[in-house]
Parts: structure tokens; sequence; C-alpha cells
């Protein structure tokens, strides 16, 4: 990773060019980054620009934009779906395959400007909410992911993994009225943290994450698990903590193959769900900051510049628990 001056880009028509104020960094870049595999950047399927969660102020308006104006503050969808394939079509977008996610196929947020369409570019209410606002991608995962586990009023969430998407995990399983939220993470300031975002019990895996589960539900299991980190002892503390009948959301980005007993599966009748992105979840996720129904600030550990950006992956590569969220502000 290196800093890199380039011109200003120019919004075509129906794109606008925005003033990036705070880009998140995000895990899924770090995997990215540490990864051993192939790099899709390097093939060329990517572009060399990450960055996909931000917000910033409009610097500039291309020919057929209505809506969206210079100087307003914007939170930026960073999904670039094609709107017109059968997932599109059927209110399924973040499974589009002709995606041109900004950070990915475009040029992302960790740059002082980015052009994305004028369609990805919703409305903040105040500049004051470009820093907190800056959350919204992460918690708009968090979201989805409870959704896809089906989450009811009352049942017991358990959350393995206590990273930016687990602790916006407990945020988000409040919100669907879960009766009891354990997060399960080895570092302690992390465990800390998730008692302030609202975790009902918070538990250490070295004592083994599944049997504190069942203790703590009297040895039922968890309704919901959703697994945030990616590796397999989080997997399998997720697949014996939960319940006959339970639901295993997989949120983490696994590299690797994970082995599964797929009899257990049967007889206990599990699902394990896969979640990606989010759907309506990304506006809700704008709303509820913007409103102040949620507090996202805590998470927010530093504000780093472009030019610190490289040493900074460095640093929260090699100790992932250093930091809750850190955000790049140009």
């Amino acid at each position: 990773m290196e800093v890199r001056e380039s011109p200003d880009p120019s919004p075509a028509a129906g794109e606008v060019a925005v003033k990036v104020a705070y880009c998140g960094i995000c895990g899924s870049d770090l995997h990215e980054y540490a990864s051993q595999l192939p790099s899709m950047r390097a093939a060329g399927v990517f572009q060399p620009v990450m960055g996909h969660e931000f917000t910033g102020v409009v610097a500039a308006v291309g020919a057929g934009v209505t809506g969206t104006k210079e100087d307003d503050p914007v939170v930026v969808h960073p999904g670039g779906s094609c709107g017109k394939c059968y997932y599109c079509s059927s209110s399924q977008a973040n499974l589009c395959a002709d995606q041109q996610g900004t950070g990915y196929r475009r040029p992302g947020g960790y740059a002082e400007y980015c052009v994305v369409r004028a369609d990805q570019a919703l409305a903040l209410m105040d500049a004051k909410w470009l820093q907190a606002a800056a959350l919204t991608e992460p918690l708009g995962v968090a979201m989805r992911a409870v959704n896809r586990g089906g989450t009811a009023p009352g049942e017991t969430v358990f959350i393995a993994g206590g990273g930016p998407i687990g602790l916006l995990a407990v945020i988000a399983a409040r919100l669907k009225g879960a009766g009891r939220i354990i997060l399960s993470e080895p570092a302690e300031n992390r465990r800390q943290l998730a008692r302030v975002m609202g975790a009902d019990d918070v538990i250490d895996p070295k004592q083994s994450a599944s049997l504190q589960v069942r203790e703590l539900t009297k040895g039922i299991g968890a309704d919901v698990s959703i697994e945030a980190v990616g590796i397999t002892p989080t997997m399998d503390d997720c697949i014996a903590a939960t319940r006959r009948g339970g639901r295993i959301v997989v949120a983490g980005a696994f590299e690797m193959p994970y082995s599964v007993m797929l009899l257990n599966l049967l007889v206990q009748e599990q699902s394990i769900i896969g979640t990606f992105g989010y759907n309506e979840e990304f506006v809700q996720a704008r709303d509820l900051i913007v409103s102040e129904a949620v507090d996202v600030s805590p998470l927010i550990s530093r504000t780093v510049s472009l030019q610190d950006l490289p040493a900074t992956f460095d640093e929260i590569t090699n100790d992932r628990n250093k930091y809750h969220k850190v955000l790049v502000h140009p």
C-alpha cells in the first residue's frame, strides 16, 4: 500500500464527485491486505483504491443529476448494483453479479475525492453527522446479519467476535428485540466495549464459549448465533452453542474451507445461513444514526490521514485488537 498523487476526478452524466470526509477501515480490506491468496487487484479485476465506508460533501455534480447539489453532506452506498438483473428486480440487489462496487471495481474512499453514481450519494441531515455516519455501512452489514438469522423478539442471540461487526450486531440484535445478547471475545478492551454497546453477557472464549452459552441458557443454547470473525474456532463455537432448530449466520470473511458434520446439522435441524452486504438495511442504518436512535460513536477509536494509512494498515494487521474502528480523514 502506498500514497499516490492523481488528478481530481470529474463526474460524468448521472454522477457526483464527493470530497471525502471520513472513511472507515473495514475488516475485509484488512483481510485482503494480509491475504496470501491471489490478489483481485493485482489481477486487474479490482482497481487499486480501497475504501467503501465513507461520507463526504458533494464537490461537483454531473449532467442530469437532480436532487443533489454541491456542498450537500452525504453518506455513500458503495454497492453500485446494475438495477436490471433478476436479483436487482427481486429486492436482492446485494446479490447482483454486475455490481460496480465503490472501493472494488471503482475507485473508493481512501482518497481526497471519489466519483460515484448520484443514487449512491444518500443525503445526511447535517454535516455534523459526517463522522458518525461513516459507520452506516458496517451497521447495515450487522443489521443484515441479524435479519438473515430471523431474529425474533425475546430470542437469545450469541455473537462470536467483538470486532466492529460483532459490536454493531449487539445494537442490531437489541433493535430486533432480542431477549438476551451474549458476546464472546478474547480481548478485554473489546469485552468492555461490548457491555457499553448493550450486551447482556460478555464471555471469554478461552473457557469454552459454547459451554458458557449453554450454562447461561440452562442447557438449551442460543436461538441465533452470529459468526463475526471468519475463523474455525468461532464457527465451531457458534454451531456448538446453538440450540436444536436454531440458526447460525456466517458474517465473518472465511478465506479457507470449513468442515462441518452434516449429520449433526441434520439431526439437530440447525440452519447455517450466509449473509452478504445489505439491502434496505443501509438506509435504515443511516436513519438510525442521524436520528440518534443509536450511538455508534464509542466504536470510533482513532482518525488518521491518508499519509498515515499504509503504516496504520501494518499496525492494525499486526494487532487487530488495538483499535475498534479507525477512520481515515483525508
